[in-house]
């Protein structure tokens, strides 16, 4: 009989996941539970729920050179959250408390009070035109994945992991931050 048990990855320092295990207490609430299981180089990783299995996936496909896992440089974070306008950092701000969670389109609209996709377009264009004057790929400071969802496009913005340690490290945002000039 194959145990199941919810895993945690970690990087070493070669940049090779090592899978460990939680123990038996996730065992005995997946008993009975159809598990989802993630294949990698010949083993299997079993999942309890298609989210956990889709964040084991995300994690083993992220390769050295993912723009996603390039780490920031204090002085280069500074300045790209100086430069950004306050509705940016309201964006980055949401998804930074979701801690690499996805957040869904239209949950975005409502944190931010806009009207429709094509207005989070606008702010999210922002934000890459920022990174682009600054040689920094878009992809290290947000992804954005579409599903479908009974044929519609569902949008879910995941803020990178580089980006999160290094607002982490910065104490990114503070109050002011995310105030319009005028309110201070």
């Amino acid at each position: 009989m194959r145990t199941r048990a919810k895993i945690s990855l970690l990087t070493n320092t070669s940049s090779v996941p090592i899978v460990l295990s939680k123990g038996k207490r996730r065992r005995r609430k997946m008993a009975g539970k159809k598990p989802y299981d993630v294949e990698y180089k010949g083993v299997t990783i079993h999942c309890a729920t298609a989210e956990e299995a889709a964040d084991v996936a995300r994690l083993l496909a992220a390769e050295p050179d993912n723009p996603q896992f390039v780490p920031w440089r204090i002085d280069e974070f500074t300045e790209f959250v100086d430069r950004i306008q306050i509705s940016q950092r309201r964006l980055l701000a949401t998804l930074l408390k979701r801690k690499g969670q996805s957040t869904k389109d239209y949950d975005l609209c409502g944190a931010l009070g806009l009207a429709s996709n094509q207005a989070l377009a606008g702010v999210l264009s922002g934000i890459t035109k920022i990174a682009k004057a600054m040689d920094i790929e878009p992809g290290r400071i947000y992804v954005q994945r579409t599903e479908y969802n009974q044929g519609l496009p569902e949008r879910r913005y995941y803020i990178t992991t580089a980006f999160l340690k290094a607002a982490q490290d910065a104490d990114w945002p503070s109050l002011n931050d995310l105030k319009e000039p005028d309110e201070e």
